[in-house]
């Protein structure tokens, strides 16, 4: 049974061909933080939440996609069809960052949006071998139900461990995320709080942005 385990959690291959983000058009980025920042005002307590440390919130993602045209309108034209919606959030408690992962089948490559306060908040993407990873305990995506591996452990001195492959600050313009990479969510000193992020799930992985030159 370890076996087939392993297997799932090993479902990419060589990471090494990947990378660990890829930046997208701009294009109407503007008016979708105005719309999704309208919707998340109307219908969470997001902007006044100074204490959940879970980061992914569950939303009526559906309401959220109607509400906020743009968004749409942004994956027709970068013909990308997306499943699904959530949203992250960096609260005050959350200074030390939000814990190392990585994720499981279902939530792999992910089409982020900076929406609010994404300055001096850094993603951080680090390699780690298979061998090394094997040697962590298991636990079960909540998401997902997927197993993958608890890397909470060296959330603090995983810089001190392995090499950083990317540290990005997504500020500017929308990326796509690798989420099979081990990674953690970084604030800097001069980040605000809550810092806001939209992550969509594309339909299909777009393999073909993620190459490796």
């Amino acid at each position: 049974m370890a076996i087939n385990i392993f297997c799932m959690i090993d479902y990419l291959g060589d990471q090494t061909k990947f990378k660990a983000c890829h930046e997208l058009p701009v294009y109407n980025l503007k008016d979708i933080r105005t719309q999704v920042m309208a919707w998340i005002e109307k219908n969470t307590n997001f902007l006044e939440d100074k204490t959940s440390k879970g980061f992914w919130m569950k939303i009526d993602y559906k309401n959220l996609a109607r509400s906020a045209p743009a968004l749409i309108e942004y994956f027709k034209h970068v013909r990308i069809p997306i499943q699904e919606i959530t949203v992250g959030v960096l609260t005050e408690v959350m200074t030390d960052g939000f814990v190392m992962h990585h994720g499981s089948p279902g939530r792999n490559f992910k089409i982020n949006f900076p929406i609010y306060n994404t300055e001096d908040v850094y993603t951080e993407w680090y390699d780690i071998p298979d061998d090394k990873l094997k040697e962590f305990p298991l636990l079960t995506n909540v998401h997902t139900q997927q197993p993958c591996y608890n890397l909470s452990s060296i959330h603090d001195t995983v810089d001190k461990l392995y090499p950083l492959r990317v540290a990005y600050n997504m500020h500017e313009c929308p990326i796509v995320f690798n989420s099979y990479l081990p990674h953690r969510v970084m604030p800097g000193p001069n980040a605000k709080y809550p810092r806001i992020m939209l992550a969509t799930m594309p339909v299909k992985d777009p393999f073909d942005l993620m190459q490796l030159s």
